[in-house]
C-alpha cells in the first residue's frame, strides 16, 4: 500500500495538536485575509468561533487591544487545551476560553458586536444551526466575518483526478468526485445561506495563492494534504480500487510536474462580512 494512504491520526493527543500548531500557513493565509480587512474599533465585544489552538484569537485580542473583550469556542478538546496553555503565557485579561459546540453557543442573546471564523464555515457539519447561534448571540446590526476557501479548490488537481478516473474506465466514481469537489460551496450558495439566517451582506472579497510541489508525491506526502484533505480524496473510490487509482493520480501528476517543472495548484479565498438585521 502507498505509504501515505497508511497514514492515521488522533486529534487529541498532545503531540497530534502540537504538529498542527506547527501547520499553521495553511490558515494563516485566510487568516490574514481577514485581519487585512476588519475594521478597527474601541470597546467591542468579539467572538471567534471555531477558534482551533488560538489562531486569530491572540492575534485578534493584540491587535483590537484591551478594551475589547475576545472569547474563543471550539469543540477540539485537545486545540482547546493548547489554546489555554498558550493563554496562560500571554496572560491576556481580555480573552477567555471556552469548550463548546457552535450549534449551542453558552452565551446569552445579543452579547458579540463582532463574530469571526477562519476556515469554520468550511468544517461546520450544519452551517444553518450555526449561523442561526451566530443570529442569536450577535448585538443588534452585529456583524459576522467569515473567510472561507470556496469552490475551484485545487482545480488542477481534480481535473487530473476526473481525467485518471476516465482512463483506468472507472467512470462510475465521477459523481463522487464531483460531489467531493464542489462540497466547499460558492459564494452564491453561501450568501444565500447567511441572509437566510437574517444577515445583511455588507462585503464580499475574493483573492487567490497557489501551492506549490515538486511533483504529486510531495502533493501526497505533504501534512496539509494528509490532515486535510486526503480522506475526502480516498471516500471517492472503494478501497479495493484504492491502490491502482492513487499510483495511477500520482504517476500522472508526476509527469505534469516533470513537463512544467513543478505543481501549482491555485487555492481561492473568499472573505465575507454580513450584519445582523433588526
Amino acid at each position: 500500500m502507498l505509504d501515505y494512504l497508511r497514514f492515521t491520526y488522533d486529534p487529541n493527543r498532545p503531540d497530534t495538536v502540537s504538529v498542527f500548531d506547527e501547520c499553521s500557513l495553511w490558515a494563516a493565509r485566510f487568516g490574514l485575509f481577514m485581519m487585512n480587512n476588519l475594521e478597527l474599533r474601541p470597546n467591542l465585544n468579539i467572538l471567534d468561533l471555531a477558534c482551533g489552538m488560538g489562531f486569530p484569537l491572540f492575534e485578534l485580542a493584540h491587535m483590537y487591544g484591551a478594551s475589547c473583550q475576545v472569547t474563543g469556542v471550539d469543540s477540539w478538546e485537545g486545540a482547546i487545551e493548547r489554546a489555554r496553555t498558550k493563554l496562560n503565557v500571554y496572560q491576556l485579561p481580555n480573552v477567555r476560553i471556552i469548550e463548546a459546540n457552535a450549534e449551542q453557543l453558552p452565551c446569552q442573546d445579543e452579547t458579540f458586536d463582532l463574530i469571526v471564523s477562519n476556515l469554520g464555515i468550511n468544517n461546520f457539519a450544519d452551517a444553518n444551526a450555526v449561523l442561526a447561534e451566530c443570529f442569536r448571540v450577535a448585538k443588534p446590526q452585529g456583524h459576522l466575518v467569515l473567510t472561507t476557501n470556496p469552490s475551484g479548490h485545487m482545480h488542477e488537481f481534480y481535473d487530473v483526478f476526473r481525467a485518471t478516473l476516465k482512463e483506468l474506465h472507472k467512470d462510475a466514481y465521477l459523481e463522487r468526485l464531483a460531489r467531493n469537489e464542489a462540497h466547499r460551496g460558492t459564494k452564491d450558495v453561501l450568501r444565500d445561506v447567511v441572509q437566510h439566517n437574517g444577515f445583511r451582506v455588507v462585503t464580499i472579497k475574493e483573492d487567490q495563492f497557489q501551492l506549490r510541489y515538486l511533483n504529486g508525491t510531495a502533493l501526497f506526502n505533504h501534512a496539509l494534504t494528509k490532515f486535510g484533505f486526503l480522506d475526502g480524496w480516498r471516500q471517492v473510490v472503494d478501497p479495493e480500487d484504492e491502490e491502482q487509482i492513487f499510483a495511477t493520480l500520482e504517476h500522472r501528476l508526476n509527469q505534469m510536474a516533470s513537463t512544467l517543472g513543478e505543481l501549482r495548484m491555485t487555492v481561492p479565498m473568499l472573505y465575507m462580512e454580513v450584519e445582523k438585521l433588526g
